[in-house]
């Protein structure tokens, strides 16, 4: 369908309307297509049907729309047409939005062929962690300098983890901290692990245990590195992991948490740990299961099997404390496994909070981080089937 026409169209109809499609942006920092069923002005949302028939209440901010025919000359950000010497309309090459210069962030000094933020992200963000080489890489380090949105203005929730706009990362979108996002050591944000170009290796489920910091503060490329962990840890984030994975409480010790610690070890980034022989990971992590019993619960106890293990409360494993200033102390120097990097490249119904993004790949479990979109998330994705028409983002 088109969008209607007339002299005043542009001026009086909203960018969206139903039957329109768009790339619509999901809690993992990725564009999904869908088409728009539903437009709401009032709470500027939009009900998107996505390419596997399931439906998601998406907030304006997170839909990117193709360019409209007849509004090739207007900002596509300040719907304007007037120019200045020094703020011109440039349009991006790939996808025809046009821009002002000074309505771009960051702002555009090229007079060439260029491409604007919203495609290089399109073009550059991937499951486990953005491109790290290539033009594409370079030009999404250079929008990541600055943030799209004012990060003062944001309303968080009392621990951080939450606010109110549900704007995250550099790409402005939704998010959910415990669901493959790190955590800037300095301005506190929450980025996606597919907008980040500094991972060796892919993010597991509620896996605080990094230092990061982000292109904005590092003034340049992101700099992560790994904080040690504990065997109580290991056990704790392998069960949140495969709990959020496969949406059930209790893992067979033997058939799945054992696998699943083998399969992922060199992604685990386990630092001295690394090093254990695989006869003693068995003792190690049964050992930690059997006696943290703050955290955990096994079948035994429940009158199940007692090879059976899962946690109290399906939480990640606490935060690591990281003394300010003091980080360095703190990093894991083991080179092998690659845990310090710097990035290579110069409402109605659920809420968006309670959908989990599609699983990142990398990883070689059927539980890992290599699964794919479907294969028994948190919640439901725009790709994973059976989609609720009420699950606002």
């Amino acid at each position: 369908p088109a969008a209607p026409a007339g002299p005043s169209a542009a001026a009086t109809w909203p960018r969206f309307w139903e039957g329109q499609d768009v790339l619509a942006r999901w809690t993992d920092g990725l564009l999904y297509l869908g088409t728009i069923k539903k437009v709401d002005p009032v709470r500027q949302v939009c009900l998107v049907q996505f390419e596997d028939d399931s439906q998601f209440l998406v907030l304006w901010k997170d839909i990117n729309p193709a360019a409209v025919p007849g509004e090739e000359w207007a900002c596509c950000v300040c719907h304007l047409e007037d120019l200045s010497p020094d703020n011109r309309l440039v349009r991006c090459e790939k996808c025809s939005h046009a821009y002002h210069q000074q309505c771009h962030l960051p702002r555009v000094f090229s007079d060439g062929p260029w491409m604007c933020r919203q495609c290089v992200f399109a073009v550059a963000t991937k499951r486990g962690g953005a491109l790290k080489k290539g033009p594409y890489a370079k030009a999404m380090l250079s929008m990541k300098l600055v943030l799209p949105y004012q990060l003062k203005g944001l309303e968080w929730d009392a621990e951080h983890l939450t606010n109110r706009q549900q704007c995250y990362c550099y790409c402005g979108g939704p998010g959910e901290w415990n669901l493959k996002m790190l955590q800037c050591h300095r301005c506190a944000q929450w980025f996606h692990e597919a907008c980040t170009q500094c991972l060796s290796k892919p993010l597991l489920y509620g896996d605080r245990f990094y230092i990061f910091e982000c292109c904005v503060c590092t003034g340049g490329p992101e700099t992560v590195c790994r904080l040690p962990l504990r065997w109580v840890d290991v056990a704790h984030l392998i069960l949140y992991h495969l709990s959020i994975c496969c949406k059930k409480k209790y893992f067979d010790f033997e058939r799945e948490i054992l696998p699943f610690a083998s399969e992922n070890w060199d992604s685990l980034l386990l630092g001295e740990l690394s090093d254990t022989p695989k006869g003693e990971r068995y003792s190690q992590l049964l050992n930690a299961l059997t006696t943290h019993k703050d955290r955990f619960i096994s079948g035994k106890e429940i009158k199940k099997r007692k090879g059976l293990f899962g946690l109290h409360l399906r939480v990640p494993p606490p935060a690591p404390h990281v003394p300010g200033g003091d980080a360095d102390s703190l990093l894991i120097s083991d080179s092998r496994a690659g845990q310090v990097w710097e990035g290579a490249a110069p409402q109605e119904g659920q809420t968006a909070a309670a959908a989990a993004p599609p699983p990142a790949g990398g990883a070689t479990s059927k539980y890992g981080p290599a699964q794919h979109h479907g294969e028994g998330a948190a919640g439901e994705s725009p790709h994973s089937g059976g989609g609720a028409e009420s699950s606002q983002r």
